[in-house]
């Protein structure tokens, strides 16, 4: 599996996106259990880790092409080849992003940066 990129960047803010829709009772869940701030490296790399497999999950459900173009992405692959694969490889792909320290790390500054993106948005817009 290749390491992420900038274009990554970009679909980990969309997928956050719908997930937020989707599941906004459970994310604020997950934070309240994390403390909400991740302030230590190990604090942030298992908030990292949960945002993986709740961004992951959630996505199936809310935008499945989306998410499985970007798992065929990660391996460098057109998508149809990819649907060629053994279903280990989803399996595999996804254990493995929710178990690197780069994965958990930039789902866990891509979800802060999205937050900061957002409330900055309500307080400009709220006025």
């Amino acid at each position: 599996m290749r390491q992420f990129n900038v274009s990554d960047v970009f679909t980990v803010v969309d997928l956050l996106s719908v997930t937020v829709k989707t599941g906004r009772t459970e994310l604020q869940n997950i934070l309240k259990a994390s403390g909400a701030v991740a302030t230590d490296e190990t604090t942030a790399e298992e908030l990292g880790g949960t945002l993986v497999l709740f961004v992951l999950n959630n996505c199936y459900s809310a935008c499945r092409d989306k998410l499985i173009e970007w798992l065929a992405s990660l391996h460098e692959m057109p998508l149809s080849e990819f649907m060629k694969l053994p279903p280990e490889t989803v399996l595999d792909t996804i254990e493995e992003i929710a178990t690197r320290k780069d994965a958990k790390d930039f789902f866990a500054r891509a979800y802060l940066l999205f937050k900061q993106i957002g409330a900055s948005g309500k307080a400009t817009s709220g006025g």
